[in-house]
């Protein structure tokens, strides 16, 4: 019988929570989330970085953030002063937001959007900012209601519609391919392989 790891999951939303337990469930390994934090945006993470660095020799904790407008992976370690993690620490980075991972996966996300799959970039991690080309896409569905649960109203100061998240972490949980999406994610590919061989 395959050996559980046990593992705290730190991620910035509840989108980001879907898009890693899919990713855990699809690498084929025994992971069980003790611990599952939604620290609710990138700055919280950020300050508790080095509590969950401490942590992590109790409990391996795996911490998902997005990239967002910092120039790449590595500059954004060398910030946080993430250079030497403890073997229990495994710390990954969507480039440029876990949105892209979302719209990797071309042919899913176009028949979730009710769009053409050729409106869909094959290289979403060169997006500046892909939660945007994201609403932008859905924008423009056929879906008339989808378009109202994840496109915020015309003058809103909030930055997604009222059920952006919901229906996007079933859109992850029931239709996203994640095979599909590291084609065209080296960001999500990465994870994956990482997550293949960590603390095994």
């Amino acid at each position: 019988m395959t050996k559980s790891l046990e593992i705290a999951l730190v991620v910035e939303d509840v989108l980001s929570l879907a898009v890693m337990e899919k990713v855990l469930s699809h690498t084929g390994r025994h992971f069980l989330v003790m611990r599952p934090q939604v620290e609710r945006g990138i700055g919280n993470i950020q300050r508790s970085i080095h509590k969950y660095r401490t942590a992590s020799h109790a409990l391996a904790h795996v911490v998902l953030v997005d990239l967002d407008h910092v120039a790449c992976p590595p500059l954004l370690r060398s910030e946080w002063e993430l250079s030497n993690l403890p073997q229990g620490m495994l710390f990954r980075v969507a480039v440029r937001s876990v949105e892209a991972w979302l719209l990797a996966d071309r042919t899913g996300f176009a028949s979730f959007a009710g769009i053409p799959q050729n409106k869909v970039s094959q290289h979403p991690e060169s997006l500046d900012n892909p939660k945007q080309t994201l609403i932008n896409l859905v924008r423009r569905s056929r879906n008339r209601r989808l378009a109202s649960e994840l496109v915020p109203t015309q003058g809103s100061s909030v930055p997604i519609g009222p059920l952006y998240n919901e229906r996007l972490s079933k859109f992850v949980r029931d239709q996203w391919d994640v095979d599909s999406a590291t084609k065209s994610s080296p960001s999500l590919k990465r994870t994956l392989d990482r997550l293949q061989h960590f603390m095994n």
